[in-house]
């Protein structure tokens, strides 16, 4: 098939969708697929041209086709996607949606599969369903957006099987769980690359690294880690691996995080916390490697949605983070990763350090984690997402 995706980021620019976009888009194309990549300008490679004759034209990466075309995400894109999908006869588009990717004052994407009207189907994958803000007092106007932009697709995929259940009570009956994989490939480090991060850290020999992957927002919980590792003593250190806010929502999250800057300094613990600042795919393994432990405590709970979860699966690394607020059977306590409560800084601390104490368990949690990794695979997920695609360009009409 001929697939358009269209993601409000996508590489050199910093996010977890345009992560996965790229993810999906190699693994579809190993699949035999030629993939589409319709995108902001600011994903256009520094090593690209930017003269006139090159910026109409796709970028050839070898695994997909780069259109780095948005300036905004306005009325006027989604003619230029209609305009795409027509010049490269698409056969379906694949809309890679969350709304702080695509502007979270703008509405217009949500109107993408109506303007695709009789040129391609849409199929909609919602990493989650967190409503835009548009503009004040905008109120239930902001979820209605998201659900109509459901019931205009031809298709929808949830990531989760919360985000899935409320597709259905919306009405959208053709939504397909598929979740998501790592964020990034996993490459296994030698033992000079791993003392080279603690020697680069500046740890003490007795040191216990703490890890956290993800950039920073008040949903993910940073804040309770850091009044955790205030109740451990100087042996405790914590590393944030990679960049820290990202190209979405940049106002909010840059907000918290100088909050939570302002609390490590408070609570005395600055010379415990380091900053590896954004690194490439291979720097960020050898990160998660290094750390004696991942602590991701979500203030929303864990949830398979999340790609930087699940590249700490993929590591086989041990993990402490929050229980789910669904049930999710496959989240196993004590088998392939250690769950707490939300927002409790002394039960976390407690879990750390009862596994720092543990070396059995924390081998015992890591095996669990590659093992559950699996089902998350790249392959599993292309393979999946290229069945519905190809079921949604099967039906007759364009919706």
């Amino acid at each position: 098939m001929r697939i358009g995706l269209v993601t409000g980021e996508y590489p050199p620019m910093e996010g977890g969708v345009g992560a996965f976009t790229e993810q999906l888009a190699r693994a579809l194309n190993t699949l035999g697929h030629e993939i589409y990549i319709i995108t902001s300008r600011k994903a256009r490679p520094a090593d690209v041209s930017p003269q006139p004759a090159a910026m109409f034209a796709p970028i050839d990466l070898g695994y997909a086709n780069l259109i780095p075309r948005v300036g905004r995400w306005r009325w006027p894109s989604l003619s230029a996607v209609a305009e795409y999908a027509i010049r490269y006869d698409l056969e379906v588009i694949n809309l890679q949606y969350q709304a702080a990717a695509f502007n979270m004052r703008g509405a217009a994407i949500h109107y993408l599969p109506w303007r695709l009207k009789g040129i391609a189907p849409t199929v909609v994958t919602f990493h989650d369903l967190k409503t835009p803000y548009l503009f004040p007092k905008a109120g239930g106007l902001r979820e209605r957006m998201v659900r109509d932009l459901a019931r205009r697709a031809r298709g929808v995929i949830a990531t989760n099987a919360a985000d899935q259940r409320r597709l259905v009570e919306w009405g959208v009956s053709a939504a397909r769980q598929i979740p998501i994989g790592s964020n990034i490939d996993a490459y296994r480090p030698n033992h000079v690359e791993l003392e080279e991060v603690r020697t680069g850290l500046s740890l003490p020999g007795d040191a216990i690294l703490l890890g956290y992957f993800g950039f920073l927002n008040e949903t993910k919980g940073a804040d309770a880690l850091i009044e955790a590792l205030a109740q451990l003593d100087d042996r405790y250190h914590l590393v944030f691996i990679g960049g820290q806010t990202g190209a979405s929502d940049p106002d909010n999250n840059q907000t918290f995080l100088a909050g939570l800057r302002q609390q490590i300094e408070r609570l005395g613990v600055a010379g415990r916390v380091h900053w590896t600042g954004f690194l490439s795919p291979q720097r960020v393994s050898t990160y998660l490697v290094a750390a004696d432990m991942m602590v991701m405590p979500y203030r929303d709970g864990v949830s398979p949605r999340r790609g930087t979860l699940m590249a700490v699966l993929a590591h086989g690394r041990p993990l402490i983070t929050t229980a789910p607020v669904e049930a999710t059977p496959e989240f196993r306590h004590g088998d392939n990763m250690w769950l707490v409560s939300p927002d409790d800084p002394q039960g976390l601390a407690d879990a750390i350090a009862a596994l720092a104490a543990a070396p059995s368990l924390q081998a015992r949690l890591g095996e669990g984690a590659r093992e559950l990794a699996q089902a998350y695979s790249w392959d599993v997920i292309a393979a999946r997402t290229a069945d519905f695609l190809a079921e949604v360009v099967a039906q007759k009409g364009h919706t």
